[in-house]
C-alpha cells in the first residue's frame, strides 16, 4: 500500500450506519428534496489509518487488542475482520506446558488487563505468591478447586472450594499470598483475568506459601 500523503484527512461513515439512514429515510419520507446527513461520521488521517489497520493485524501476535468496543475503532476492526479469508478465521497462540498443566495467554488490553488460562493435574497446586497491587479473577470451568489464601502481616489464613459446576469468581486481593490446588480427580481448567499486563521487569509477584 502507498500513502502519498500520511497527514491527508478522509471522511468516514459505517455502512450499518448508512443502511440506518435509508431506512429511517423509508420509515419517515421527508417531502420535497433533502440532503440529510449519516451519523455519526468519522475524520482521520490515511497515516493514522494505515497504522490502525496494521494495529488489527499485529495484535494476533502481541495479543494486545486495540478499544475496539466503541467509535470509528469499532467500525474499522468490524470491516478489517469481515474481509479475512477463511484460512486466517484461526490463529494459534503459545502454550506454556510444564509438569502441573499449561498457562496459555489469550487477550491483553492496553489499560483493561488481560485474559489467560491455565490447567492443573490432579493433586497439582499452582500459585504461591502474592501481589503489592496486582488483582485478579480466577473462574474454576472444569474440575473441583482448592483456594489458599494468607495474610502477610496477620498470618491470619482461609481456604475456600469452588467448581467448573457451580461458577463462581475467586478474587485475590493484594498483601495476601495465594494459591490453587486441583482436588478432583480430572484435570482443572481455570480461566484467569488479571488487572495488569504481565511486566517481566516489574512482576509485583513475590513468592510465598500459604
Amino acid at each position: 500500500m502507498q500513502i502519498n500523503d500520511a497527514q491527508a484527512r478522509v471522511r468516514l461513515v459505517y455502512v450499518d450506519d448508512v443502511v440506518n439512514g435509508f431506512l429511517q429515510a423509508l420509515q419517515e419520507p421527508i417531502a420535497g428534496l433533502s440532503h440529510p446527513a449519516v451519523a455519526p461520521e468519522y475524520t482521520i488521517t490515511l497515516g493514522e489509518l494505515s497504522d490502525q489497520i496494521d494495529a488489527f493485524k499485529n495484535c494476533r501476535s502481541t495479543l494486545v487488542s486495540e478499544r475496539v468496543g466503541t467509535g470509528l475503532t469499532r467500525a474499522l476492526y468490524a470491516t478489517y475482520v469481515s474481509y479475512l479469508p477463511v484460512e486466517k478465521f484461526a490463529y494459534g497462540v503459545p502454550a506454556h506446558g510444564d509438569a502441573r498443566g499449561v498457562f496459555v495467554e489469550m487477550l491483553k488490553t492496553p489499560d483493561a488487563g488481560q485474559f489467560s488460562f491455565f490447567t492443573a493435574h490432579p493433586g497439582i497446586t499452582r500459585g504461591g505468591h502474592y501481589h503489592h497491587t496486582k488483582t485478579e479473577k480466577f473462574l474454576v470451568i472444569k474440575g473441583h478447586a482448592r483456594f489458599g489464601f494468607r495474610h502477610m502481616l496477620t498470618n491470619e489464613v482461609h481456604h475456600l472450594e469452588t467448581q467448573g459446576d457451580q461458577p463462581q469468581i475467586v478474587e485475590t486481593v493484594p498483601g495476601w499470598t495465594h494459591d490453587i490446588t486441583n482436588i478432583g480427580i480430572d484435570e482443572m481448567v481455570v480461566m484467569l483475568w488479571a488487572n495488569e499486563i504481565f511486566d517481566r521487569a516489574n512482576p509485583d509477584t513475590i513468592t510465598s506459601k500459604v
